[in-house]
């Protein structure tokens, strides 16, 4: 029987390419305080092979069966050919980075915002102030920018601007609160009686 942790523990399955980042870097976390590193290398392997589902189970089955367990004795090379198998080798990064940071949008939850965003800046190596600074106005909703119009303020550092933004979030008093608009109350006609409409609007009258 499958347990709930182990229903929500997340997979590789050769599309989802962050995923297998997190997952290469806990398969280094699991055995970092082993005596000897290197020579848990194959452990390393199969512990990130158990993680993998769908087409990139197959892949990692054919693979260990048709090399006859070589394919584990080096992590570092698995984890390549895992990369190099499903077009996620280092010269398709920069482009789905660079995706990613398109497709990246402004969240409520700004923190998270400015993580995803430093994440994939940093690996980019997009480190100008102004260049990011720049990024991130154009993700702003409209509110924002009237806010920071209205209050006359630009900044110049990013880092001003990234702990202006989350001060403003954690001072925020409707934070996490889900915000309810009033119910309007329905027209009473006054040629039937009933609501729902007016008495210009009523289908009985004369």
């Amino acid at each position: 029987m499958v347990s709930e942790h182990e229903k929500d523990e997340e997979k590789f399955n050769g599309s989802n390419w962050h995923a297998l980042n997190r997952l290469v870097a806990l398969a280094k976390f699991q055995f970092i305080q082993d005596s000897d590193y290197d020579a848990d290398e194959p452990k390393r392997c199969a512990y990130l092979a158990q993680k993998y589902e769908g087409p990139a189970l197959d892949w990692v089955a054919s693979v260990h069966a048709s090399t006859h367990g070589a394919a584990f004795v080096s992590f570092d090379q698995f984890v390549t050919a895992t990369r190099q198998a499903f077009g996620i080798a280092d010269n398709n990064i920069t482009a789905l980075l660079r995706r990613d940071l398109d497709d990246l949008q402004w969240k409520d939850d700004v923190p998270t915002f400015f993580a995803e965003f430093d994440r994939i800046t940093l690996a980019l190596q997009i480190t100008s102030h102004e260049t990011r600074i720049a990024m991130v106005e154009a993700k702003l909703p409209m509110k924002l920018k009237v806010l920071l119009a209205e209050q006359s303020l630009s900044f110049s550092n990013y880092d001003t601007m990234r702990e202006r933004f989350n001060g403003m979030w954690a001072m925020d008093p409707t934070r996490g609160k889900t915000v309810t608009l009033p119910r309007t109350k329905k027209p009473r006609c006054g040629s039937c009686g009933k609501k729902g409409h007016t008495a210009s609007e009523c289908k009985k009258k004369n």
